[in-house]
């Protein structure tokens, strides 16, 4: 329910509007087609009236073609965040992006940021020595705040364009893998709380969050599946369970000193567990496996499927990945068909070369020769 709400008639150009969700104050109005609406950051009615004052008299400027009212990149960074809705996981990203933006580009107005100081900006992030793939997803969320800048009336066109992020390289996606043989060392080095959990990993294709937070309702040993609610795409999904997950799933349920917890990897006061990033990052060490991730178990289980013959539509949706292109990396990894080919395209030659060679060629009496 909204509290108090102060409607203001406009003819023709619509409808504003102060209104209250909890203790703060937003404004809303309608004005030459576009539909704005913010927080004002106050819990005084008469200062969020005030606000919406100032914002109608920006906004008629603007529709007159006077000059537009400057703000700081800051400035819109921070009302993106309060106006967009986004999944979890982008929202992390973009408050990383945002960090780097406010670093370098931080005291600008938006309309000061054109293609040349984005072309510094990427001077500048290059000497970091990142790659651009991460300059890219910075471009790609100044982009946004600019394509979000452009509906508040606030700046005319956006800068970052297509031809801006051309010059920089999209990176191939990551398929790094274990093989079973390193991965058998890897189970080795690890300590006893991790090794379940690197099973599980490469026994099931989870994400780090969606395993580790996995609770018992989620799990349905009859049917042999998971049942993820929370997922990154928003979607829920069933993963199988392979013998060996069913097998580690079980021993840990019916160990003596297991905790009451509703997660199936807790701690001893049933707490879920932390991240094992310095855990993993150590068994990795002591197994001499260098350039591997903790994201690269679940590549592995992707890998170990292909190359076993499994069917890569089916690979997607037990990933959860948004569109069968994102599985189509792991395509290359699948070379039964390939030898079977090449095989048969072998057997045709050489009965090719058997009749050629009982069989006359023209005018001439010479049988035919390979080569």
């Amino acid at each position: 329910m909204l509290g108090s709400v102060l409607d203001d008639d406009l003819g023709e150009g619509g409808m504003a509007t102060v209104y209250r969700r909890g203790d703060v104050w937003w404004v809303r109005f309608r004005m030459g087609g576009a539909h704005i609406r913010r927080s004002a950051k106050t819990s005084k009615k008469s200062e969020a009236q005030a606000l919406l004052a100032k914002l109608m008299e920006e906004h008629a400027q603007a529709a007159r073609g006077e000059v537009l009212p400057r703000h700081l990149l800051t400035e819109a960074i921070e009302r993106f965040f309060e106006e967009v809705r986004l999944k979890t996981g982008t929202i992390e990203t973009y408050r990383y992006n945002a960090r780097t933006l406010t670093r370098i580009l931080g005291p600008l107005h938006l309309d000061e940021i054109d293609r040349r100081v984005i072309a510094e900006f990427v001077t500048i992030r290059k000497r970091t020595e990142v790659a651009d793939a991460t300059i890219r997803r910075d471009l790609a969320f100044l982009g946004s705040v600019f394509t979000m800048a452009e509906r508040w009336g606030w700046v005319v066109t956006s800068p970052v364009t297509k031809a801006v992020k051309k010059a920089l390289k999209e990176s191939r996606p990551r398929t790094r893998y274990l093989t079973r043989d390193e991965f058998v060392r890897l189970h080795d080095a690890a300590s006893a709380s991790l090794k379940p959990i690197l099973v599980l990993a490469v026994e099931t294709g989870l994400r780090k969050e969606e395993l580790l937070s996995l609770t018992m309702t989620s799990i349905d040993l009859r049917r042999r599946e998971l049942h993820l609610e929370v997922t990154k795409s928003g979607r829920p999904r069933l993963v199988p369970l392979s013998r060996a997950a069913l097998v580690v799933i079980r021993e840990m349920l019916e160990q003596r000193s297991r905790p009451r917890s509703p997660y199936l990897l807790c701690r001893s006061d049933g707490r879920r567990v932390g991240d094992p990033r310095k855990a993993f990052e150590g068994a990795c060490e002591r197994a001499k496996i260098k350039d591997f991730r903790w994201h690269d178990l679940r590549h592995t289980f992707a890998s170990w499927w292909v190359q076993d013959g499994g069917d890569l539509y089916r690979l997607s949706r037990i990933l959860g990945h948004a569109t069968l292109q994102m599985t189509a990396r792991y395509g290359h990894l699948r070379t039964d068909d390939l030898h079977e080919e090449i095989e048969r395209v072998a057997q045709k030659r050489t009965r090719d070369r058997q009749t050629a060679a009982t069989e006359p060629v023209g005018d001439s009496d010479e049988p035919y020769r390979y080569g």
